[in-house]
């Protein structure tokens, strides 16, 4: 399945053909994820106007769709934070964590996946991983710190009958 197909069926969005794709799994509760808002913010406005696609989901099943709406008003995203039901993009590129990254380039290919930076706390943040990895595409460069490791809270996956 390709890019677009797949940000149609599974994100219910359509990607822009010719764009990279990130992709954040975020909650609304766990603190870990609420202390990257703004770093996210910043992403959004470093690549305004730039080939880049963002796709905001909350993979875990014991936060509702209202929750996750509700929140997403609260912060302020410029685009919403969708529900990933079933965890079926989470399963898909085997996400762990909230937060956590995963970036597409134009053919759908992960480019990077992991951390969004190495640091909780702003102030001591040495490698901006997530950052790096796009303009590392967006350059046809090699991609440095490859699946800088996610760190935060555990995704809370539906259960599956035995």
């Amino acid at each position: 399945m390709n890019r677009r197909a797949f940000c149609s069926a599974f994100l219910g969005v359509a990607a822009p053909s010719g764009e990279l794709t990130v992709i954040f799994f975020l909650s609304t509760v766990c603190p870990i994820s609420n202390a990257y808002t703004d770093r996210i913010q910043s992403l959004f406005s470093r690549y305004a106007g730039k080939p880049v696609h963002f796709v905001l989901l909350n993979p875990n099943a014991n936060e509702t769709e209202e929750e996750t709406r509700a929140y997403s008003r609260y912060v302020e995203f410029p685009v919403p934070l969708r529900k990933d039901v079933g965890n079926a993009v989470a399963d898909r590129y085997n996400a762990r964590l909230t937060p956590e990254a995963v970036l597409l380039d134009q053919a759908g290919k992960v480019r990077y996946q992991g951390a969004i930076d190495d640091a909780r706390n702003p102030a001591r943040v040495k490698v901006e991983a997530l950052r790096q990895a796009i303009d590392a595409v967006l350059a046809n460069q090699p991609v440095p710190n490859e699946g800088l490791r996610a760190f935060g809270c555990s995704i809370k996956r539906v259960r599956t009958k035995s």
